[in-house]
């Protein structure tokens, strides 16, 4: 699984690296919070409820101007997904991390704002259900990758960008067999700033 994420990494910089020899592309790095939710079709746990998992994304970003208007933002990020249940009043929290691939189609509004949208591609990296007891890993038991959709807003001060964005996740990572098993989708808010270099 490893190797297969470094071969992909490597043919994507090639790729984009090609693209970068023929027109005025940019590379950046972004980093900031996320809060996490699984949106399954039925609850994880009868009588939990339900909370964000806030954490952190980090990554790099690549955007290739399509025209005036329109610019193409690729990403490379480590996103730390999932969500926190509370149940008998004590507390677990559902740690998916991803290695996640967006493709951006951006609009610009005006010199400062912009608007965006695109696939997302996640590779599953852990699995994890931690309460105060211990830690279970249930990587095992997830697929080796999902996808979803991203759509959010950006503002840009000079080399600094600004990113609020949803991603929803539409593939269910759960592996199994079962019928009656419930979904697990990802589903992530970010906050988060770039810099370009």
């Amino acid at each position: 699984m490893r190797k297969l994420l470094i071969v992909i990494a490597l043919v994507g910089l090639m790729v984009f690296g090609s693209f970068a020899q023929m027109g005025n592309m940019n590379f950046g790095a972004k980093a900031g919070l996320t809060l996490g939710r699984i949106g399954a079709n039925e609850a994880l746990f009868v009588d939990g409820d339900e909370k964000f998992r806030m954490s952190f994304a980090f990554g790099g970003m690549m955007i290739m101007p399509l025209n005036e208007n329109m610019d193409l933002q690729g990403e490379f990020m480590y996103v730390m997904k999932g969500e926190k249940i509370e149940q008998g009043g004590e507390e677990g929290t559902y740690k998916i991390d991803v290695l996640e691939l967006p493709v951006l189609l951006k609009y610009k509004l005006n010199e400062t704002m912009a608007i965006y949208g695109g696939p997302t591609l996640d590779f599953i990296m852990k699995g994890e259900f931690e309460t105060p007891e211990g830690t279970i890993d249930f990587k095992d038991e997830l697929k080796s990758m999902g996808f979803g959709l991203s759509f959010g807003a950006q503002y840009k001060m000079d080399k600094i960008l600004f990113d609020a964005r949803y991603d929803l996740g539409l593939s269910d990572i759960a592996d199994s067999d079962d019928t009656d098993a419930p979904e697990i989708k990802l589903n992530t808010i970010y906050v988060t700033v770039g810099y370009l270099f």
